[in-house]
């Protein structure tokens, strides 16, 4: 069976602002992720004027953005559970390296993050999925304050 391969956008216009792609930075979400199971196509862009943070840009309609901060600059010693189907499920061999990004929501009140929820990324295989950690303490909401 042959699959039509789709070659990524030279740039990307997010609401953060319009970046150059890379196919390289592409991720496959396979089941894409809550609230856009249809987008299973995303570009990482990693930018100076986004530091600390990245932009995960959704390729497939509707392109949602998300606004994403490595965790663990958010809590020392951040982790969060994943299972075996989980580390399956992105290809991931035990004790893998896995980058891990929890998504930032931005209002008029309050920066948080969510780390009950973390997008997971395998960067060798670039596969994701978000871990839904009903097990785990972390907040949806974890307010983020300026230190």
């Amino acid at each position: 069976m042959t699959t039509a391969t789709t070659l990524p956008p030279a740039t990307v216009e997010t609401r953060f602002g319009t970046f150059p792609v890379a196919a390289a930075d592409i991720v496959h979400f396979a089941h894409g992720v809550p609230g856009f199971e249809a987008c299973r196509q995303f570009v990482l862009i990693s930018a100076p004027e986004l530091l600390p943070f990245t932009c995960l840009h959704g390729l497939d309609a509707p392109g949602p953005s998300f606004l994403t901060l490595d965790p663990r600059q958010i809590v020392t010693g951040y982790q969060a559970p994943l299972s075996a189907a989980e580390r399956s499920r992105l290809d991931a061999a035990a004790g893998e390296s896995l980058l891990w990004l929890a998504i930032v929501h931005v209002d008029d009140l309050a920066i948080t993050a969510n780390l009950r929820a973390p997008i997971v990324i395998n960067p060798r295989r670039m596969i994701g999925l978000q871990v839904m950690g009903a097990d785990t303490a972390w907040a949806t909401e974890h307010l983020l304050t300026a230190e």
